[in-house]
């Protein structure tokens, strides 16, 4: 008998179509040869990511915890959609640790210390989210529930970058006439489920910049480390400060509920499959929990961030290129309905911060009224003004600690018929 771990579960489907849409999905699979990367590249017409990119410089990986086995993510073993279809890169066993080494996400790899504003406007978004994977587990099967382990987190390189786009963001505006080259990245990225076609999304119109201009920061820390600072040094002003870092991954995932190809910029596009959560408390020593739709569960893995905030604002973390070992557990007859998690804080850049630090206290905005998004972009907006005006950074400097360090949250839902966003921003982390 399947164990129901919510009492809303799947509200679109029965208990019943649950497991008649996984058992056809399953009959329906055709045999795919090659890697999940020419898959993605067969069905859409991108160039496959990792394909013909012998080039790419690729840091020495630090040992795999526990002995685990390592799945290079910068040779052919990755793909950047999600499919049912796409075959296993490799089989593990539960209770068996398996490295997955995992390129930045937008595949700039080590060039990115030398990635220009100019350059942002250039870069292949086709080929967003290279991901590693995906790795079956033995005995997961429709029905069931996988306990991900997240065993360790570390860097593979000493740097990591967020980049500033008029495109995109919480003030983004993906109106073609604004800028023409994102235009077909944003059709796609818009599509939630194939069968459905295209779905509106919630773009806001307004920008915060006047100009739009595109920015990328630069931030250093040591290969390998996963705790302490990572350095900024404003790229327009020079100001500095310390960001605790918690690194993570952006995305985990099992292989969507329904058939079809995917993007990854949407989270949970079919089922409560993961995807592109962004979810910072996701760290080492976390147990996530997701629903297994396909044989195996088709674990894969990627984006990697070195500190982000709750709210991940600017749409960038700091990323970089990173190796992240796992563990597998299957829990046998159990469906749940989203991702679920046991994690080991609920701010994890809090460990970071010095008794000094913390004396300090933090910048605190809020954003008042009856839309939630409204709401959050005042309250980011005030934060942005506060620390140009405070800390005598720029603004997209302000914009992208506010993206890395700030924390957007719902303070207050239940006072009709205004709602409460506030942002917090550790005022200690400024030198």
């Amino acid at each position: 008998m399947l164990r129901w771990r919510s009492s809303t579960v799947h509200s679109d489907i029965s208990r019943r179509t649950f497991i008649e849409q996984v058992s056809l999905g399953a009959m329906a699979a055709t045999a795919v040869s090659g890697v999940g990367s020419a898959l993605a590249a067969a069905e859409e017409g991108v160039t496959a990511v990792g394909v013909g990119k012998p080039d790419l410089v690729v840091a020495q990986a630090p040992p795999a915890a526990g002995g685990a086995k390592t799945i290079d993510g910068f040779s052919k073993v990755l793909h950047n959609r999600f499919n049912q279809d796409i075959p296993a890169a490799a089989t593990v066993r539960e209770g068996e640790a398996i490295q997955f080494l995992c390129r930045d996400a937008l595949d700039i790899g080590t060039a990115a210390r030398t990635l220009t504003p100019a350059g942002i406007l250039t870069l292949d978004l086709a080929k967003v989210h290279p991901l590693t994977g995906p790795v079956a587990i033995e005995g997961a099967e429709p029905g069931d529930m996988l306990e991900v382990e997240i065993v360790d987190v570390a860097p593979l390189v000493d740097f990591g970058y967020v980049t500033i786009s008029p495109a995109l963001g919480l003030f983004g505006s993906l109106q073609p006439d604004i800028l023409a080259p994102f235009h077909q990245f944003t059709e796609a990225s818009q599509l939630s489920d194939p069968t459905a076609g295209k779905v509106a999304g919630a773009i806001p119109e307004d920008q915060p910049f006047n100009s739009g201009a595109p920015f990328v920061q630069i931030f250093t820390f040591n290969k390998g480390q996963n705790t302490g600072f990572a350095s900024f040094v404003g790229k327009d002003t020079g100001r500095k400060a310390r960001i605790p870092i918690a690194p993570f991954m952006g995305i985990y995932r099992v292989a969507p509920l329904r058939k079809g190809m995917y993007r990854t910029i949407p989270p949970n596009v079919s089922g409560g499959m993961g995807g592109n959560t962004d979810i910072k408390q996701f760290t080492k020593g976390s147990k996530l929990y997701y629903p297994v739709y396909v044989k195996g569960a088709k674990f894969s893995v990627g984006d990697g961030h070195m500190a982000q905030g709750d709210g991940e604002v600017c749409v960038t973390a700091i990323e970089t290129l990173m190796a992240v070992t796992c563990r597998f557990k299957v829990i046998k007859n159990t469906i749940i309905e989203s991702p679920q998690a046991i994690v080991p804080a609920a701010n994890p850049t809090d460990f970071g911060l010095t008794k000094e630090m913390l004396a300090k206290g933090f910048y605190h905005t809020t954003g008042v009224g009856p839309d939630l998004m409204a709401n959050a972009k005042k309250a980011v907006r005030a934060m942005i003004d506060w620390l140009v005006r405070d800390q005598g950074l720029s603004l997209h400097e302000a914009y992208a600690i506010c993206s890395v360090a700030g924390d957007l949250k719902i303070s207050e839902i239940v006072d009709i018929p205004h709602w409460v966003v506030s942002m917090t921003v550790p005022r200690g982390i400024f030198e």
